[in-house]
């Protein structure tokens, strides 16, 4: 059988570091603890990884790349039923164990880098590129932008929030009624945002409307 190459064999290695973390912090993480708790020298794991900054570096990619479908997406070929669907998938993720306590080791880095002296700005990025995505998602379907760009920056706040809630309290129902909830706040809020924009000509839309509840025109979700 042929050797793995480096790449692979970098890719294992992220995989048990993962599993590895599992009911530990980044904070606590060194190459020493690492390769006892491996079974393997801190040798290979220099070797793969250069310095634990690099290593901190690779695992929060490694977890970050779930967004890679996201990043790849274009929104205009995304009608409400497959934007739905592409939201519960990405909720559903975060209700397995294993990745409640990626999402956690997410946050964790996260908090570090708001204070590092080199920060990653990842963090940044990917709640732009849900926010990004949002807003020009609504803006397809008909969404002025400036009602647009705060729609999607009130669901991606709410999103990331849920998830917080996921981490903290582990209540996997619970978390996952109000993200039900605030996908039927959303759809009803696209509708009305809609029918405002068609009562109104371009620019002279009021100058408050606020998000509609659930409960909004007596119905539960858009079509």
């Amino acid at each position: 059988m042929a050797r793995p190459s480096r790449s692979e064999r970098k890719t294992e290695l992220l995989a048990a570091i993962l599993d590895y973390l599992m009911d530990k912090t980044l904070a606590e993480l060194s190459f020493r603890s690492l390769a006892e708790g491996l079974g393997m020298s801190s040798y290979t794991l220099v070797y793969h990884f250069g310095s634990r900054e690099q290593l901190i570096n690779d695992i929060v990619v490694s977890i970050e790349s779930r967004l890679d479908r996201m990043r790849n997406t274009d929104v205009r070929d995304i009608d409400r039923d497959a934007w739905r669907a592409f939201l519960l998938d990405s909720w559903q993720w975060t209700m397995a164990q294993r990745n409640r306590h990626l999402t956690r080791l997410e946050f964790e880095a996260t908090a570090q880098d708001i204070v590092a002296a080199t920060p990653r700005g990842t963090a940044q990025e990917h709640f732009r590129l849900l926010h990004h995505k949002t807003r020009d998602w609504l803006m397809v379907q008909g969404i002025p932008e400036e009602y647009a760009d705060t729609d999607a920056r009130l669901f991606t706040s709410t999103f990331y929030g849920l998830q917080f809630d996921f981490v903290v309290m582990n209540q996997p129902d619970a978390a996952t009624k109000a993200f039900e909830l605030m996908l039927a706040v959303f759809f009803n809020n696209l509708e009305t945002r809609l029918e405002a924009a068609a009562q109104h000509p371009a620019g002279q839309q009021p100058a408050a409307q606020h998000p509609a509840g659930p409960q909004a025109g007596g119905r539960q979700g858009a079509a």
